[in-house]
């Protein structure tokens, strides 16, 4: 499974039924699709800004993505992907999750005036495997880079309910060094989540 839809799965309250860190959530995701285009080697860094390689994708979101920063005219940080059409990407996202039939998504209007949509998950077990991923790997020393890469987006996202805050403070030497492993685009998702807290609390 795409590291993008293990991140969206991830996030899914399965006691409560909806998903968390909505407001950011898009931001993890595009974490994540820069994240996997890195390990798949279609990008590179070059002092800090994000350069597409002559790698091709096949998979059509990461190759969206691919091509959106292979037509900037510049190179530019990986915050700024990160920052970039996040809500096509939660929607993107959500909606190959629906189209395998692994989730249901649902329109309503939240106190009959706001439209909302309900997502039910189908299959609790998937998002009890990746939880036991995400806890397993903190603890290990090792990890595969798509587990590695998984549990920093997790740690970093404030996906407190894969990485509560306890687990952050008592595992913050191993999230950095996942956070090493897994590439650029983790400490560009924790700037642009700090930025995202500063300007919602109305310090930006």
């Amino acid at each position: 499974m795409e590291l993008t839809s293990q991140v969206y799965l991830l996030a899914y309250n399965t006691d409560r039924h909806k998903l968390t860190c909505n407001g950011y959530l898009g931001y993890v995701l595009r974490a994540a699709a820069l994240t996997e285009l890195l390990q798949l080697g279609a990008l590179s860094d070059a002092d800090g800004k994000a350069k597409p390689t002559s790698v091709r994708v096949t998979d059509p979101m990461l190759a969206d993505v691919l091509r959106d920063l292979a037509d900037a005219p510049k190179l530019k940080s990986w915050a700024h992907w990160v920052h970039r059409a996040q809500t096509p990407m939660f929607r993107a996202v959500q909606q190959r999750l629906a189209d395998a039939r692994l989730i249901s998504t649902e329109r309503y209007r939240m106190l009959g005036l706001f439209p909302a949509t309900r997502v039910k998950v189908h299959q609790h077990r998937l998002i009890s495997e990746l939880r036991s991923t995400v806890s397993r790997t903190l603890s290990a020393s090792r990890a595969h880079p798509q587990e590695a890469a998984l549990t920093a987006l997790a740690a970093i996202g404030e996906i407190r309910i894969a990485v509560s805050r306890a687990q952050a403070r008592e595992h913050k030497q191993r999230i950095e060094q996942l956070t090493d492993q897994a590439g650029p685009a983790l400490p560009a998702l924790r700037k642009v989540i700090r930025d995202h807290h500063a300007a919602t609390s109305g310090g930006g």
